[in-house]
């Protein structure tokens, strides 16, 4: 588990940073078919070679290492397309209902995965996977919009345009907070997660359907998050709604480590730990991606959000494999202790930030001029 969560994620490590250099290079709604189109052809090599009786862990650990540098390049182009379809003033509204798009794909996925599981194994489910990545292409194909992306002429040396990405992180104290709240979270969840499944299955005695259950748990919490998001950052401001977003994901471990009795019971424990973590990450999640994208010049938003990438993503590959050894050789509970240390250290981190003074998209205005001077 340790291998197949750090293939995914270390393409974040090895190209996000030029990754972003290029989404502000091209057109994003290409790079966005383009890339989709490419999950699902590797994808789609797991359930032929199953049927085939050829299926190794190594072509999954490939696929997986060659799906996530995809991912990559088409979490650089989807960021700053969202401020070339909707105004300033509608960001957080934007990111709200994309938000509540992909809480609802959570709520029908792992319960639709876990059915799948268990009627027709784990490899062939795989292929519905690959197929939602055509429909994703279809529909952005279906975006009709108009962007100018920079001349040739205007291209500086690739290394220089990644060098202004990482000044701007470094110099801007609202993303270089959300990019350090990131870092600190994603290292301390993925800790967790790589044993979570492990520790839900072996220790607790869930099978596939309870598992898949608990997901949806956390989808429809991801729901009710999305939908509320636009009301709580109206009324708080987008900073304390960001505290309040991240004290929630923090705390929520404590029921895993609670987690004891029967299966049934065990899964209860778990479910309410994903609702509240799915409700205080999809509420953090509009509000740092408002945040990036106010805060950022749209010229420079690929290459800040790939060094945003690196630095907030990129050691969840890290923190895959030494979760992955310490679920072997400290236990999986211990390990989970840990993620939830790992979380309350970020939860003071956040509570000492400056990101709860923000209360609106226009505290953080950012100035082509300032772009310019940090180049």
């Amino acid at each position: 588990m340790g291998y197949l969560t750090a293939a995914n994620s270390l393409p974040i490590l090895f190209f996000a940073l030029f990754a972003g250099a290029w989404a502000d290079r091209l057109p994003h709604r290409p790079v966005l078919i383009v890339t989709d189109l490419a999950r699902a052809a590797i994808l789609v090599t797991i359930p032929i070679a199953a049927i085939a009786g050829v299926l190794t862990i190594t072509h999954v650990l490939v696929a997986a290492f060659l799906a996530g540098a995809m991912s990559v390049l088409f979490r650089a182009a989807y960021t700053p397309f969202i401020p070339a379809l909707v105004e300033r003033s509608e960001l957080v509204r934007a990111n709200s209902r994309l938000a509540l798009n992909e809480s609802i794909a959570r709520v029908a996925g792992p319960s639709l995965g876990g059915l799948l599981v268990q009627l027709v194994t784990a490899p062939i489910a795989i292929a519905a996977d690959a197929a939602s990545f055509v429909v994703s292409a279809v529909a952005v194909w279906a975006i009709r919009v108009k962007e100018t992306p920079p001349a040739r002429a205007e291209r500086k040396p690739i290394s220089r345009e990644i060098g202004e990405g990482m000044r701007f992180v470094r110099h801007n104290p609202f993303i270089r907070t959300v990019v350090t709240i990131a870092l600190i979270f994603n290292f301390a969840i993925t800790l967790g997660e790589v044993n979570l499944i492990l520790y839900a299955t072996r220790v607790l005695g869930l099978d596939g359907g309870l598992v898949g259950a608990v997901f949806a748990t956390g989808g429809v919490a991801s729901v009710i998050g999305a939908t509320q998001v636009s009301r709580v950052t109206a009324r708080f401001g987008i900073g304390p709604s960001m505290t309040a977003g991240v004290f929630a994901v923090a705390l929520s471990w404590g029921f895993v480590l609670a987690a004891n009795g029967s299966p049934l019971v065990a899964a209860l424990y778990l479910a309410v730990q994903a609702a509240i973590a799915s409700l205080g990450a999809a509420i953090f999640n509009v509000t740092s991606a408002a945040v990036y994208q106010a805060a950022v010049p749209l010229s420079l938003q690929g290459r800040v959000g790939g060094t945003g990438q690196v630095l907030g993503l990129g050691l969840a590959s890290i923190a895959a494999l030494i979760g992955g050894w310490l679920g072997d050789h400290l236990g999986l509970w211990n390990t989970l202790g840990l993620s939830l240390a790992g979380n309350v250290l970020g939860l003071v981190y956040v509570i000492s930030s400056p990101l709860r003074g923000i209360r609106t998209a226009d505290d953080l205005t950012p100035t082509e001029s300032t772009a310019a001077a940090m180049s």
